[in-house]
């Protein structure tokens, strides 16, 4: 079935026959999962929320009419189980967890790297945290999943423009996150060599 395209393998999926699921899923678990971990910053969440897409795929396959790619529409499922996760976590006012993810360093990489790159990537997850929902799910499918704006409008159901904006807007929130933390970094390392 690793040659079929998308919209072949929905069409099977269509007619009843659920085995091409496994490998729609091979091919868009990996995504679905970093796209919902980044916005969610919560790794449980993430899994369900991989989980549940592709239930929806199986259960709703027939809203799927290949008038756009089925990654699109996998995206749509995704950002709206993560819009929903989020207002759930808000009306109960529970607080945002933040999970790093952290891969063990390679034997031959020095100690003080690692320390940096747990830094900088603890960094980005608190600049990416600073965005609004909106800018989040704009910046990641356009920048982490290389989703057309077109897409991401689709995904997100406002227009182009608006895509354009959040991102827009995002990338200078982020930037001024970045930086700012780059000059308090700076700071302390100066202040602590002295």
């Amino acid at each position: 079935m690793k040659h079929l395209s998308d919209q072949d393998l929905m069409r099977i999926v269509q007619a009843g026959d659920l085995s091409p699921a496994s490998e729609i899923y091979d091919r868009y678990s990996g995504r679905i999962y970093n796209f919902a971990f980044r916005f969610l910053k919560n790794s449980e969440a993430a899994e369900d929320a991989t989980q549940e897409v592709f239930v929806k795929m199986l259960k709703h396959a027939n809203q799927f009419h290949g008038d756009a790619k089925l990654s699109t529409w996998l995206f749509s499922i995704t950002a709206n189980w993560c819009r929903d996760y989020l207002r759930k976590a808000d009306n109960k006012a529970k607080e945002a967890e933040e999970v790093l993810i952290s891969l063990p360093a390679p034997s031959d990489e020095a100690p003080d790297r690692t320390l940096e790159q747990r830094e900088n990537e603890a960094r980005v997850q608190r600049a990416l945290s600073a965005l609004t929902p909106e800018q989040r799910e704009a910046i990641l499918l356009s920048r982490y999943q290389g989703l057309s704006y077109a897409e991401i409008a689709q995904i997100a159901g406002c227009s182009e423009g608006a895509v354009k904006t959040r991102v827009f807007r995002a990338m200078e929130t982020l930037k001024k996150a970045l930086t700012a933390g780059e000059t308090r970094g700076g700071d302390r390392w100066a202040t602590a060599s002295r």
